[in-house]
């Protein structure tokens, strides 16, 4: 643990975590400044918290006060390329990540998801299979409840969960000594590319969650994902997932069948009555099945979480039915490789939503996976780049997302499926991408409600 008492620690950002992490500082007696350079993130409401927990504060800069840091604490939104990073890098300030701070303060078991897809999933399912297996966790980190506001409810509270974190690529890029009993590599495939110099500067990052692990701590890789096999290296024990059984398999899906190995013994789940949908998921199922089973007595709690946890919101979510037209929300779906997984998940024609703020994809990767029946509807800043990469395709350019959905409505017939899976970020249009996908369930409740059943 780093010793902050009556440290000087700025905290860059005052976004979720940055509020959590100088919340959690301040506990521990240090001397905190929050510094955000966007003076419309001023707020009472945030001033009267900082007050409350005797916090500097500085908004619309980044003043010369920062220099005065013992160290920093870095929002993962802020690049370490960015001009103020680089200002203290120059200054030998040492820059930390929000979770690496959150960890200071902790002795429990901490479990660290990370991947290009199926984070949010796989995290929020640890820590149920965790819960119905009698064992406190807490779900947080890059999931909208940071690993510092439940670091700081726990000791308030004097509670000690295990934590199932999901880390971002850009939460890892500054942490030092950030250890997790069990990291989980789900996958790594392209994305953020708007931020890294190449994918092999991003899959790298991607693998710092693994370099501060021993021999006694475990590491979930994805033995299918040709890019962890080259640049995954770890000193931990190794708990592979496959579509395949493997020598040292914990967990995978064969045809219609579960299996889980715990002490030694198998034990199986018919794949009916699992709740998750899409073929994605089976690799979410097994990594969380094995990330778990260090710590559990036996297999009924992840069978009872298999049959009964539901996807995520926002993440190949069902909508809802009108005129036997059904409607998925995926505005997770923030990648490439994200969408091939939910166009993969669909056996009827298919009407998609693409679209919004693009991350340096290359949109031609999906043509592989569409079919001449599916058709395909474009939103956002993207859709110049997408028309010309899909022009096979003949894409509808809609420009918003209430156009899409009614254009896609009007061309569905009865058995077809609406997805929105945009393969893009959101930030032309909306806040976020949970904004985006709750757009979508508000037009398809819309459209349900008018009772537009005459198909």
């Amino acid at each position: 643990m780093v010793h902050v008492t009556d440290k000087n620690i700025t905290v860059l950002g005052a976004g979720r975590s940055g509020i959590s992490a100088a919340i959690l500082l301040a506990k521990h007696d240090a001397k905190v400044l929050v510094s955000d350079s966007n003076a419309n993130n001023k707020s009472s409401d945030l001033m009267r918290i900082f007050d409350e927990h005797g916090i500097s504060y500085e908004f619309g800069q980044h003043s010369r006060k920062i220099l005065e840091s013992d160290f920093v604490i870095l929002s993962p939104g802020i690049p370490t390329t960015s001009n103020v990073v680089q200002l203290l890098y120059e200054r030998d300030i040492p820059v930390y990540s929000e979770i690496e701070a959150a960890s200071w303060f902790t002795e429990s078991p901490i479990i660290a998801v990370t991947g290009s897809n199926g984070k949010t999933t796989t995290t929020t399912l640890i820590a149920d299979m965790l819960e119905r297996s009698g064992i406190p966790a807490v779900a947080c980190g890059n999931i909208g409840h940071s690993f510092s506001s439940a670091v700081y409810t726990a000791i308030v509270s004097g509670s000690h969960p295990m934590y199932v974190t999901e880390v971002s690529s850009f939460q890892l890029e500054t942490t030092k000594d950030f250890r997790p009993k069990v990291a989980v590599l789900l996958n790594i495939t392209p994305d953020h590319l708007d931020r890294y110099d190449s994918f092999l500067d991003y899959a790298l990052t991607k693998c710092r969650v693994l370099i501060n692990q021993e021999k006694e701590d475990f590491a979930v890789l994805n033995r299918d994902d040709k890019i962890i096999n080259e640049h995954a290296k770890t000193k931990a024990y190794v708990i592979p997932v496959s579509k395949e059984k493997l020598p040292d398999s914990i967990a995978y899906l064969d045809g219609e069948t579960f299996s889980f190995r715990l002490n030694n013994q198998w034990h199986n789940l018919d794949k009916n009555d699992i709740k998750l949908f899409g073929i994605h998921n089976e690799y979410n199922i097994a990594s969380a099945a094995s990330a778990v089973s260090p710590f559990i007595k036996d297999h009924e709690g992840v069978f009872s979480s298999l049959r009964n946890f539901k996807t995520i919101p926002h993440r190949i979510e069902f909508a809802g039915e009108a005129g036997n037209i059904r409607f998925y929300n995926d505005s997770k779906g923030t990648n490439t490789d994200s969408v091939k997984m939910a166009i993969r998940s669909f056996t009827s024609p298919l009407h998609l939503i693409l679209g919004g703020r693009d991350k340096n994809n290359d949109f031609r990767e999906l043509a592989p996976y569409l079919s001449k029946n599916d058709k395909l509807y474009l939103i956002g800043e993207a859709s110049d780049k997408i028309m010309e990469q899909l022009k096979e395709f003949d894409p509808i350019p809609c420009g918003n997302l209430e156009t899409a959905v009614m254009k896609a409505f009007g061309e569905a017939h009865p058995g077809d499926a609406i997805l929105l899976s945009p393969a893009c970020a959101s930030y032309d249009q909306y806040k976020n991408f949970e904004e985006r996908g709750d757009h979508f369930k508000q037009l398809v409740k819309t459209i349900m409600d008018l009772g537009n059943e005459s198909k």
